[in-house]
């Protein structure tokens, strides 16, 4: 079954976070063009979303057939009374939401494509130029909207059971 969401007290009332465990298929399909960024291709079976991202390998290293845990998410706040972001950098030493995750990108979704088949799309986000595209049905992400600032968080999973 799909995952579930986080407990309340993870989880701010003006933020929205999806989450998912998809299994890497694939690393570098179109060969390597950076030396320190793989494309990672992966698959959500609970979700039947495909999910392509850019990373930067020296942070985040995982090969075919591994788990990993992928949130979007619009804040990283834990607490809705701190209310919304305001773009700025705070250095205090508080709980969010990038501790419970491994890798954390912060960028902006700049394109939504609605396919041919009803009710799928893919969603399209840069982070400082490391590009991801989540191809499935946006229902799964209904919070996703054109130009919004989004984070990526990522972390490595335990293999998941498969239910035959």
């Amino acid at each position: 079954g799909a995952l579930p969401l986080p407990s309340p007290n993870k989880m701010s009332k003006d933020s929205s976070i999806w989450e998912a465990k998809f299994e890497v298929l694939r690393i570098n399909p179109e060969g390597k063009k950076f030396e320190k960024v793989s494309r990672i291709e992966c698959n959500a079976k609970d979700y039947d979303m495909e999910l392509k991202l850019d990373v930067h390998w020296k942070l985040f290293k995982c090969k075919p057939g591994e788990w990993i845990d992928f949130a979007l998410a619009s804040t990283i706040e834990l607490n809705a009374s701190r209310g919304r972001e305001d773009n700025t950098y705070n250095q205090t030493e508080r709980k969010t939401l990038m501790d419970d995750y491994d890798y954390v990108m912060h960028g902006r979704l700049f394109q939504i494509d609605q396919m041919k088949k009803p009710g799928v799309s893919i969603v399209y986000a840069s982070f400082g130029g490391l590009m991801m595209s989540l191809k499935g049905n946006a229902r799964n992400v209904p919070f996703l909207q054109p130009d919004m600032a989004i984070y990526a968080l990522l972390k490595k999973a335990e293999a998941m059971e498969l239910d035959d």
